[in-house]
């Protein structure tokens, strides 16, 4: 067993990783919740792999109930968010009453944003089921959901009681879930970690977990409007990142090929869009701070800055180059 600690000034918790910890849940959510009754939010997809697992051990020591969503993006939404909320009043929830988000991205975000506004607040334990959710949507408290084409727009920061995680999991994904995962820890190893980006480059099994939003920017602007999934959306958006970063003086351009053969060793999209095109829809994503925009940028490989531009000055570099087209 492997056990992180996050340490917050007003709320710290653990985040513990264990081969086949599905098993015995029980007893790790023992440790940190001592009320009897807990509501499993998963979808369609997962329930048939883990809920029973799941049950079976929380029943031990608990009364478990649960509600199951539609997988995937589109349930990231206010009707499956008022849905959730609505089976979880039918079934008796209560004050101090915990959920459990079992799943990937979806279901972390979603669920966290229920307990973060249930009640003005109830207890929940993140469960992550993909390896881009272990090291991306699970820690941190993040939690939202999509609302008028714009990701992640609506949302409230909530930590978890803990975070379990089971990297046994990993052997139910499809290729393309995996890869999607290791988008991100690419993005990790591109922004603070040359020795992770050096193993990732002879394809092993990792998963460290960094926090940086490096290819978000871009990503999220792209993701819902084509339809990618979250990490291959992030994979995207780095290079996008790299570009403008180039075009700006900021970053060595050699960091741009050798994300690029990176990604492509993971059979993530490489497809190109013009970062100049997406600065306009960047002003609506949440790093667009009382009007300044904040960028991440690599210097070098392992080496990434905080870079703020102005609404103003963003707007100017899209309508330069949208009237020299």
């Amino acid at each position: 067993m492997r056990k992180l600690t996050v340490n917050l000034k007003d709320h710290s918790y653990d985040i513990i990783i264990e081969n086949n910890l599905l098993e015995n849940i029980n007893a790790y959510v023992k440790n940190v919740y001592k009320n009897k009754k807990i509501f499993i939010i998963t979808d369609d997809k997962v329930a048939p792999l883990y809920l029973d697992k799941v049950l079976n051990a929380l029943k031990k020591d608990f009364l478990v109930d649960y509600v199951i969503i539609k997988n995937g993006e589109a349930s990231k939404n206010l009707e499956t968010y008022a849905y959730v909320c609505e089976k979880l009043i039918e079934k008796g929830v209560k004050r101090q009453e915990a959920l459990i988000a079992l799943g990937g991205g979806v279901i972390g975000d979603l669920t966290g944003f229920v307990a973060s506004s249930l009640y003005r607040g109830i207890p929940y334990i993140g469960v992550p089921t993909s390896l881009l959710a272990d090291m991306d949507s699970s820690i941190g408290g993040k939690t939202g959901i999509d609302f008028a084409g714009r990701k992640n727009i609506l949302g409230a920061f909530k930590q978890p009681l803990a975070v379990l995680i089971d990297p046994k999991t990993f052997e139910t994904l499809d290729k393309r879930e995996f890869n999607n995962g290791m988008g991100e820890l690419i993005k990790h190893g591109a922004i603070g970690n040359k020795k992770l980006l050096e193993l990732l480059k002879d394809h092993p099994d990792i998963d460290e977990r960094m926090l940086l939003n490096f290819g978000h920017t871009f990503g999220h602007a792209i993701e819902l409007k084509y339809g990618y999934k979250h990490g291959e959306a992030v994979a995207i958006g780095m290079l996008m990142a790299l570009k403008m970063g180039i075009d700006l003086k900021i970053t060595n351009p050699n960091c741009y090929q050798t994300i690029y053969d990176i990604l492509k060793l993971y059979d993530l999209p490489l497809d190109e869009y013009d970062y100049h095109d997406y600065l306009k829809d960047i002003l609506y994503d949440k790093k667009n701070i009382a009007g300044t925009v904040n960028f991440i940028f690599l210097k070098e490989i392992g080496s990434s800055i905080i870079y703020k531009i102005s609404e103003s000055e963003v707007l100017k570099l899209y309508e330069s180059n949208h009237n020299a087209k």
